[in-house]
Formats: structure tokens, C-alpha cells, sequence
């Protein structure tokens, strides 16, 4: 069964990763919710998908530079008021719903990490009893690696999560091939790959089945593009049009 995520909460429905985005997610006929994760300077965990808060709030700067009630005196565009949600807030949202968690280990806007950030967002899923309910994505490799040396450090393992992906970019796969992209898979503990939507083909699927890793989808913001997501047969899809997405997926 492929799996839809509503991106960011829906993206061009409601305002990104917004606590209204969210509410409105609950509703929906969708298996995923995705987004992304920054900490701030005093080491909340928040939900925003850019390192900075120029382009959705009435502020600017780096996340990772504000103290949590710093951060709070600024609101989304087009939210009617709400601050960034914590990852808190968010889990509290889902967690009495149907809707499970994808989310996005986010980094600085030099891709530095946050330190002690993997950590503390397994402390947040095991202590809301959500870890088996939350896929977890990344653009770095390196921060997977992370989050699995913090599950272990509590007892856990990967297999007790609804996944860990890789998000390969374009970019990625332009310089090193797709037999790099397999290698670069190879060399750690993750063998779930997320591809942007127009990337993936039956000739794709096949390669990564033939080698044992899961493929994922994201960017499947259009009927045409669920519609394709869904007759490839992908794990799971990113849409920012949740509501195409469902009225795509076949009886």
C-alpha cells in the first residue's frame, strides 16, 4: 500500500507546519504527516522547515540563534496569530489521531547540526510513546547515523520506527550515479530511499528492489503525480496537495 504525507501539513492549503496546517491534516484520509524539525538556541525541539523564519514568520534570523520565548514573539504569515509549534505541540496534535508522523531531521543553514538534537527527539517519541508511529527522514545521511546511535544509546532499534529514509536529492544522483547512490546507502544503517517524484520510474524501482531498498516519493504535488506514485507502488509520497492526492488513490 503506498502511503500519502501530507507535506508540511499541506503546503498550498493551509499555512506550512502550522498548528492550523495540522488540526486540518487530522481530517483527512492520509497515513503521513511531514515535517521538519530545527532546535532552538536553549534546545527546544520546533517545527519549521527553513533554518531561518524570514519567509514564514514576521521575523528573521537563524532558528538556532533564538531562545524558545525569544522565538515565540513572532508569528506565521497567514496563520491568524500562531507561533512556531514545538515538536510537543505537533506529537499532541497526531498522536490522538489516525495520522502518523514523517519527520525531517533539519540542520543549520550551513548544515551543521544542532547538537544533542537526534537525542532529544527520541527522548520526545519514546516518552510520548510515539516511536512506532513516526517515520524519520534526512537529507544527511550522517543524521540518520546519528538518530540510530541515539536510539540504541535508549534501547532501541531502527525496526521499531515506521522507517528511516534517505532524501536524495537531484543533485545527488547527478554526481555520483546511481551506483553511488546505492554504495553511499550501503555504508549506513538506512535502506529506505526517498526520491523526488519525477525521478522515480519502473527502471528505478527495480534497481533499489533488486537491492533491497525501500523507495520512497516526494514532491507528488499534482493528480498526474499521486496517480504515478501510486502505479509505481512507492512506500510512501510527499504531496502538497493532500487532497488531489487522496482523490488520485485507486479503489
Amino acid at each position: 500500500m503506498t502511503l500519502i504525507a501530507s507535506h508540511r501539513g499541506g503546503t498550498h492549503l493551509w499555512p506550512e507546519n502550522s498548528r492550523l496546517a495540522f488540526d486540518e491534516t487530522t481530517k483527512l484520509d492520509v497515513e503521513l504527516v511531514e515535517f521538519d524539525v530545527h532546535q532552538t538556541r536553549d534546545d527546544v525541539l520546533v517545527v519549521h522547515h527553513d533554518a531561518l523564519i524570514d519567509r514564514m514568520t514576521d521575523g528573521k534570523g537563524p532558528i538556532g540563534d533564538f531562545a524558545y520565548d525569544d522565538l515565540m514573539s513572532h508569528v506565521i504569515i497567514g496563520s491568524g496569530g500562531e507561533t512556531i509549534p514545538t515538536l510537543g505541540e505537533t506529537i499532541a496534535i497526531f498522536k490522538p489521531s489516525k495520522v502518523d508522523l514523517r519527520l525531517e531531521i533539519k540542520t543549520r543553514e550551513d548544515g551543521r547540526a544542532y547538537e544533542g538534537m537526534e537525542d532529544r527527539i527520541v527522548r520526545e517519541l519514546l516518552a510520548s510513546g510515539m516511536l512506532a508511529r513516526s517515520m524519520v527522514t534526512s537529507f544527511q545521511l550522517s543524521r540518520l547515523e546519528t538518530f540510530v546511535e541515539a536510539l540504541e544509546t535508549h534501547g532501541e532499534q531502527p525496526e521499531e520506527t515506521r522507517g528511516l529514509v534517505w532524501l536524495c536529492s537531484p543533485a545527488i544522483v547527478a554526481h555520483i550515479g546511481w551506483k553511488g547512490t546505492l554504495a553511499a546507502l550501503a555504508a549506513h544503517p538506512v535502506r529506505e530511499i526517498g526520491l523526488r517524484a519525477e525521478m522515480i520510474d519502473p527502471s528505478v524501482m527495480a534497481m533499489f528492489e533488486e537491492n533491497g531498498v525501500v523507495v520512497h516519493g516526494w514532491a507528488a504535488h499534482t493528480t498526474e503525480a499521486a496517480r504515478t506514485m501510486f502505479a509505481l507502488g512507492v512506500a510512501s509520497f510527499t504531496t502538497d496537495r493532500p487532497d488531489l492526492a487522496i482523490a488520485a488513490r485507486p479503489d
